[in-house]
């Protein structure tokens, strides 16, 4: 296989490709300006199995025929809740209901102290939840989250994964090509206009 997307502009960078290769042969990296990550296939390692490009949805685009049936607003009654988050407060809520039942919730992480670099974390309990709260405006380096999602989900235990669309989009068709039950993931979408170049932000 020479590439994963027919073109850059059809790539959102959402490591299902990376993360479904059987053979480990493709690494997300930097290819031009704006520090954006995409696909590369070591050809020494490919099979050529086409996995990758089976499980992309912009290769393979998936149909919905699910209706949006009714919207709800939120907007937490906690002042200090509400002072720390963004969107009214809406992850503290479902990440608190998910984290009572024992599961667990991924979201993206700022991490102040190496270059603000925002990757995706795990957290189990309320006290690392608190560090994925608020907005950061960037798409996030997700590295083994969807493996990691993938574990959890085969040991039971309820997950909510929150991130860009394309991300949730990209577990959603990781989970499916791996044929692991998604009925205790819930994954919880931001508004995405777009994200910006990651070396701008840097």
């Amino acid at each position: 296989m020479l590439t994963v997307y027919n073109s850059k502009d059809m790539c959102c960078g959402c490591t299902a490709c990376e993360t479904v290769c059987p053979k480990n042969a493709i690494t997300m990296q930097k290819i031009g300006r704006g520090g954006d990550k995409y696909p590369v296939i070591d050809q020494n390692i490919c099979v050529d199995c086409g996995l990758c490009r089976k499980t992309c949805r912009w290769v393979n685009p998936k149909s919905s025929t699910s209706e949006i049936k009714r919207f709800f607003a939120l907007k937490v009654k906690d002042v200090d809740v509400l002072n720390k988050s963004q969107s009214g407060g809406a992850f503290t809520v479902f990440s608190d209901a998910i984290l009572k039942n024992n599961g667990v919730v991924y979201g993206a992480y700022l991490d102040k102290e190496n270059d603000f670099t925002v990757y995706h974390k795990r957290a189990d309990n309320f006290e690392e939840r608190n560090l994925l709260r608020g907005s950061k405006y960037v798409q996030s380096d997700i590295r083994q989250t969807f493996r990691q999602v993938a574990e959890d989900l085969n040991s039971g235990k309820k997950v909510l994964f929150s991130g860009t669309p394309c991300q949730s989009d990209g577990l959603l068709s990781y989970i499916e090509a791996k044929h692991i039950s998604a009925e205790n993931l819930y994954t919880m979408d931001l508004i995405c206009h777009g994200v910006p170049s990651p070396d701008v932000f840097n």
